[in-house]
């Protein structure tokens, strides 16, 4: 804005110049001053459109498009760099939009970095509910949450990664999302009590675990491999992103978690067969 109105100012000075001078020359200032006018027109209505006051509509894709492209940007950017690291103009380059649409549409670095916490926090959520294991018996029911979680954990390593950079933060956003974060959890936490209840109920468990200490182990379990993949790899020499591996790790879990669940059960009899 400051920019413009000197342009401006510069315009009307050279206007008044030229008046001036044209005034002390024999010809036809009017018609002078009337081409002069258009062209300062012209002009003027180029550099209006060329710096506009709000946001531009992209060309060819929507506003929810463009919004989306900018915060998935924004979480590999975040996942990568963390908050303090990353780039604003980075985001902007990696989603093909200007500066100015990012804070159009996240008003801030901050804004957007909540948006980022906001959205991995969601898809886990929404992905767990939208599951089709829920009302299996209990046992397999189990089995295919384990299952969920390890492959959910391989496949969108952007939660990890988001989570660990969160926690170095020491949760300085997490604390501005948790209602948010608390009433999409505590459904999910509610179904695996239920299985795990039914599961007592009817002999398949013989340990009632709590259910959040339930899933805690789960994702820690699924996690681990995955947040200190480099260094586990460079301390034990094996590739913890190997297919032969993560093979071997999630058959591992599940039958950590089956084992929890039937402490005191004849493993022959109830079988660990997954």
């Amino acid at each position: 804005m400051f920019h413009s109105h000197v342009s401006t100012w510069k315009y009307e000075a050279l206007v008044k110049v030229v008046s001036q001078l044209f005034l002390t020359v024999p010809c036809k200032p009017n018609l002078f001053m009337m081409g002069w006018a258009k062209h300062r027109g012209t002009l003027m209505s180029n550099r209006i459109s060329a710096v506009p006051e709000v946001a531009p509509k992209s060309e060819g894709r929507s506003a929810s498009q463009t919004k989306e492209k900018i915060l998935l940007a924004a979480i590999e950017e975040f996942c990568e760099h963390g908050y303090a690291g990353a780039s604003t103009t980075s985001i902007v380059s990696a989603a093909g939009c200007n500066i100015r649409m990012l804070y159009h549409y996240f008003e801030s670095k901050d804004g957007l970095y909540l948006a980022a916490l906001t959205r991995v926090y969601q898809h886990l959520r929404s992905s767990e509910a939208s599951a089709d294991f829920w009302n299996l018996p209990p046992r397999q029911a189990i089995i295919a949450l384990t299952h969920f979680t390890f492959d959910y954990m391989v496949k969108n390593q952007s939660f990890p990664r988001m989570i660990i950079n969160e926690n170095l933060n020491k949760g300085r956003a997490a604390v501005n999302i948790a209602d948010s974060i608390r009433t999409a959890s505590s459904p999910f936490i509610a179904k695996i009590d239920k299985l795990i209840s039914q599961g007592h109920t009817s002999g398949e468990f013989s340990h009632r675990p709590d259910a959040l200490n339930l899933y805690l182990t789960i994702l820690g379990l699924s996690f681990i491999h995955i947040t200190n993949r480099f260094t586990l790899t460079a301390t034990f020499g094996v590739d913890m992103s190997s297919e032969v591996f993560l093979s071997e790790r999630r058959e591992h879990i599940t039958h950590t978690i089956l084992a929890l669940l039937s402490c005191g059960i004849n493993s022959e009899r109830k079988g660990f067969k997954v």
